[in-house]
């Protein structure tokens, strides 16, 4: 066995391990979880705060400019790497034990989940005060397990997405830096 077709396997396993770690009692939870809506009100939170904190009205203006094209970066980044790379999500392939609840597309690697909830964290890391930020990072643990529970992303889809959202992040903190 390769090296790589190793780590898929131990993926694979994890996967399952951690799909079924909850009752189906919980599916409600973890479907809510994995919805942007759920999230909105600390989105509006967020955006009240980078406002306040924000030394000018120029500044803040850049920053939401700058939060916009991450999203942009992260989400279709994870749309094209879906594509590219063409890994099949656990929903799409036939593995015993599996419990899906959402609808399934073909690819899943990387998830768009996880770069949007890890780059939103580190982003706002170095723009609000320093107690949003493990918040932040429950919240992005928390819609990236959602999308293992709800069948659609391998651990491994989530950790490079995370790192993703995280490598985005800190080229946009670096942006504001030479401008602010």
């Amino acid at each position: 066995m390769s090296l790589l077709a190793g780590i898929l396997e131990l993926d694979e396993q994890v996967f399952l391990s951690l799909n079924s770690l909850f009752p189906a009692s919980s599916d409600t939870f973890w479907l809510a979880v994995t919805k942007t809506i759920t999230w909105i009100p600390l989105y509006v939170v967020i955006l009240a705060r980078l406002i306040k904190t924000a030394p000018n009205h120029s500044t803040w203006l850049f920053r939401i400019a700058l939060t916009i094209v991450g999203v942009l970066i992260w989400d279709q980044g994870a749309g094209l790497f879906k594509e590219w790379i063409a890994r099949p999500r656990p929903c799409q392939e036939e593995i015993e034990g599996i419990r899906v609840l959402v609808h399934c597309s073909p690819y899943g690697f990387f998830s768009a989940h996880a770069a949007n909830a890890f780059g939103l964290a580190f982003l706002m890391r170095k723009w609000l005060k320093p107690s949003w930020f493990p918040t932040l990072v429950v919240v992005a643990l928390l819609q990236s397990f959602s999308r293992i529970h709800l069948g659609v992303h391998y651990p491994l889809d989530l950790v490079f997405g995370g790192l993703w959202g995280i490598l985005i992040s800190t080229i946009l903190v670096r942006i504001d830096q030479q401008f602010s």
